[in-house]
């Protein structure tokens, strides 16, 4: 039987409550990633994160140094940890978007956010390593949290830049919608 990867998925997102009480729930509830994840972006960057907020969501993005490995991009809670090449180009601020996204799949996770994306990316690895075909990478493939439960699945990136999920218009109000815009670009 041959396994195909998740077919990625890409919706409109809805925007973020603001009711105070709500907000003061996923704060509390995301604090513990949240702690870990500037803690370690702090530690790694040394350097004051940029913050992108909209409707839909918010982060923080921490540029990870050129001596480390390059890791591309990392959402840990609402710090993201990034290869300064790896958002550069035409893809930046759908990468970015992705990432953003992310930080709705922690603030509906809180806690259990790391644990089940590292279980999501290991069983991706394993079917993988299994001899499946890889299309995007070994731990998104088969990685419901990057593909399908997500509001920009790592494959619909692509044809999100190329205009092919969007027209122009659609596309610059659904990354306003993440605090971006088409030209946003972080400093490498």
């Amino acid at each position: 039987m041959q396994l195909t990867p998740l077919f990625p998925r890409w919706s409109w997102p809805a925007p973020r409550s603001q009711m105070w009480i709500l907000r003061i729930l996923r704060f509390f509830w995301t604090l513990p990633t949240n702690v870990l994840g500037h803690t370690i972006g702090w530690c790694l960057s040394l350097q004051k994160p940029h913050y992108f907020e909209g409707p839909a969501a918010h982060g923080w993005f921490y540029r990870l140094p050129r001596f480390l490995p390059k890791m591309g991009a990392v959402a840990l809670g609402h710090a993201i940890l990034y290869s300064a090449s790896f958002l550069d180009g035409p893809h930046a601020s759908a990468i970015m978007a992705h990432e953003l996204a992310h930080t709705r799949q922690h603030e509906w996770l809180g806690p259990f956010y790391l644990p089940a994306h590292i279980l999501c990316q290991a069983v991706s690895l394993c079917l993988c390593l299994l001899g499946r075909k890889v299309v995007y990478s070994p731990v998104h493939d088969f990685n419901p949290l990057e593909q399908t439960w997500i509001c920009l699945g790592v494959g619909a990136i692509g044809p999100l830049v190329q205009g092919k999920l969007l027209t122009p218009e659609e596309k610059e109000t659904y990354l306003r919608l993440f605090g971006l815009r088409e030209e946003t670009r972080l400093p490498s």
